[in-house]
């Protein structure tokens, strides 16, 4: 809660430059917040041994709950698995996203399990036909939004490295190239930073994109020191967004009452004002940046208190009387 405290000390009338300066600090690093919604597809693949399947099933699991928890409607997160993972049923959550997600909106696509590559063609290893790099880069292209994330973290991944670039698109991948095929273990560091805190350097209840690869890519060299083996894979980011995408939410944003869904529309709206106010930074005088931030984050800190406070007592009425 180390954000929230922050945040709250923007209430105080007597905050100085220095403390707004400090406040600036926490907003440029936070990461982008979402403008208008987030929607995420998980899609787990293949996993051929019983050993792997296991893993990408629990893997699949805990990215699906961290969406989950990072979203408002629980029908933004889309998950494929096992052997509902086809060709057209991926093709058809990319269909139903490129309607959903706005040029507003921000997507997560995250990609478990074996990739192949002979030298000419990536494939992602599914139920029947497969799926490869370049029918990927097409279902990439119809999506609207205007910031997206494709984490792909298969073997062989990076042969999609140049395919699947694209502006707004900040792309990952556990190996630099196509010839790098052995089973990755990127996958389980990635859905580990996104449902744990310990990606979460700055402690503001938000995994940038940027703070999830830098814990996965460490721990996945960390691993194969422990085990005194030759690293098989080298994760990749590609695309310059990777700071403000939010890839996830440590504090859940997923709401049932209307006051809960109301104040959580409210911080959303503020959330994008900061950014946009962000980035407008270069032309505006310092101190009316300053001013302006300052009462955003006034708003900010007072929405998320009232969201706690709300959520708090749904908490309380949820719990049994004392016997």
């Amino acid at each position: 809660m180390a954000a929230a405290t922050a945040l709250g000390s923007a209430v105080n009338p007597a905050v100085n430059r220095s403390g707004a300066t400090a406040l600036l600090a926490l907003v440029l690093f936070a990461g982008m917040p979402t403008h208008a919604a987030m929607h995420y597809l998980i899609v787990s693949g293949l996993g051929g041994e019983a050993e792997y399947a296991e893993k990408f099933e629990l893997q699949t699991q805990q990215l699906a709950e961290a969406a989950r928890g990072s979203v408002a409607e629980a029908d933004n997160v889309h998950v494929l698995s096992g052997e509902a993972a086809t060709s057209e049923a991926i093709e058809q959550a990319f269909a139903q996203l490129a309607l959903e997600a706005q040029a507003a909106d921000s997507v997560a696509v995250f990609l478990l399990g074996h990739g192949s590559y002979d030298g000419e063609q990536y494939k992602f290893n599914i139920p029947g036909r497969d799926l490869d790099g370049a029918q990927f880069a097409e279902l990439l292209n119809e999506l609207a939004a205007g910031s997206v994330l494709v984490v792909n973290a298969t073997s062989a991944s990076g042969a999609v490295l140049d395919d699947w670039a694209g502006d707004g698109r900040t792309l990952i991948t556990a190996t630099r190239s196509g010839a790098e095929r052995n089973a990755t273990r990127f996958g389980e560091y990635w859905a580990r930073a996104l449902s744990s805190d310990e990606a979460d350097l700055n402690k503001n209840g938000i995994v940038t994109a940027r703070e999830a690869f830098d814990f996965a890519e460490r721990s996945v060299a960390d691993s194969y020191d422990a085990d005194d083996a030759l690293a098989t894979e080298h994760p990749q980011l590609n695309g310059d967004g990777a700071e403000r995408f939010t890839a996830a939410r440590l504090i859940a944003r997923a709401v049932a009452t209307p006051q809960q869904r109301e104040l959580t529309a409210r911080l959303d709206e503020l959330e994008g004002q900061i950014a946009e106010l962000r980035e407008q930074r270069e032309s505006m005088p310092d101190d009316e940046y300053l001013d302006q931030l300052q009462s955003l984050l006034v708003e900010l800190a007072t929405a998320r208190r009232e969201l706690d406070v709300a959520v708090g007592q749904d908490d309380d009425d949820a719990q049994p009387a004392a016997q």
